[in-house]
């Protein structure tokens, strides 16, 4: 899903940058164009301009990593370097291009020889940070002092499961002083983050069918005219044939979202389809919640690429007169 942010951020940022100092400031992060690199020092040797980029090390969302290689490269956006660290007073534009062009940080380091030292004009540089904080306003487009805006899915059946779980989730207390809220732009697109974690919400399910199967011999896997006493499946593959399963005396184990999505969808009538919805959103809720008061668009996308979904599914277990 970052791969995906990215893609969107390198769209949006020239409907973003509207003057054409920020416009340059994209051009010199994802190119390197107009700045021209040194190796190893600032009087080190003249390298051709392009050939370094912000991008190739830090990323293209200036949240670092390793792309330059094996060492990692620190977050640039301009929030993390105008934010005091231990190792470092914060930056301000004359220490950012102190930076840039020597190599050296506030508090009078020398940075690896690793990254180049690049030197451009006053209005290069001013354009590069003017673009640093571009990245810092799409990171949290948005997110209000007390609100948070979503997106809701375009299909009815999860619109409503998608409204229906905010509701919850606000009563809940939201997350750190903010209700989440529809608007425009929006910090969170549910209909996509509803479309990634569905898939991963119903494989959830099938490994808990297979680890109650392994864990219990007398259990059988549901299917139609079969004589088995005991059953345990997901409950969009045995949901439809509960009624008379119970009604046989059958025991039936059925794998489904939580039980907040599951008595939200019997209280109004909607089908597991819609509490799979309910239960993806609130996933995605909580786990905004758990990235504490200042979430960012990429953090969140990291994260739920690595969401663990099994708290969001449960077992039920049924026996018949």
């Amino acid at each position: 899903m970052r791969r995906l942010a990215v893609l969107v951020l390198l769209l949006a940022m020239p409907a973003v940058a509207q003057d054409g100092a920020a416009q340059d400031g994209a051009a010199l992060f994802n190119g390197g164009d107009g700045l021209q690199p040194r190796l190893g020092g600032a009087d080190g040797p003249v390298l051709p301009q392009g050939q370094f980029s912000c991008t190739g090390c830090h990323g293209a969302d200036g949240r670092g990593g390793t792309e330059g290689g094996a060492q990692t490269a620190p977050a640039i956006g301009w929030t993390s370097l105008a934010t005091a660290t231990p190792q470092r007073p914060a930056y301000d534009e004359p220490a950012f291009a102190r930076l840039l062009t020597q190599g050296i940080t506030p508090s009078g380091r020398t940075i690896s020889a690793r990254m180049p030292r690049f030197q451009g004009s006053d209005q290069a540089i001013a354009a590069l940070s003017a673009h640093l904080r571009d990245l810092d306003a799409w990171e949290r487009q948005g997110l209000g002092a007390d609100t948070l805006t979503v997106a809701l899915p375009a299909d009815p059946a999860a619109r409503e499961a998608a409204l229906a779980a905010i509701a919850a989730f606000n009563r809940d207390g939201g997350t750190f002083g903010r209700r989440v809220m529809i608007g425009d732009p929006a910090f969170l697109d549910l209909d996509a983050t509803i479309t990634i974690l569905l898939p991963r919400l119903h494989r959830a399910e099938d490994a808990r069918v297979q680890r109650l199967l392994s864990d219990d011999s007398g259990l059988r896997p549901y299917q139609e005219n079969s004589q088995a006493r005991r059953v345990a499946d997901t409950m969009d593959r045995v949901g439809p044939h509960l009624a008379r399963l119970l009604s046989q005396g059958i025991e039936v184990q059925a794998v489904g979202p939580l039980p907040q999505a599951m008595g939200w969808a019997l209280r109004n009538g909607r089908d597991a389809r819609a509490a799979h919805a309910y239960a993806a959103t609130l996933a995605a809720l909580t786990l905004l919640r758990d990235l504490g008061r200042q979430p960012t668009r990429s953090r969140f996308e990291d994260m739920l690429e690595r969401l663990d979904l099994d708290p969001m599914i449960q077992v039920y277990r049924q026996i018949g007169p």
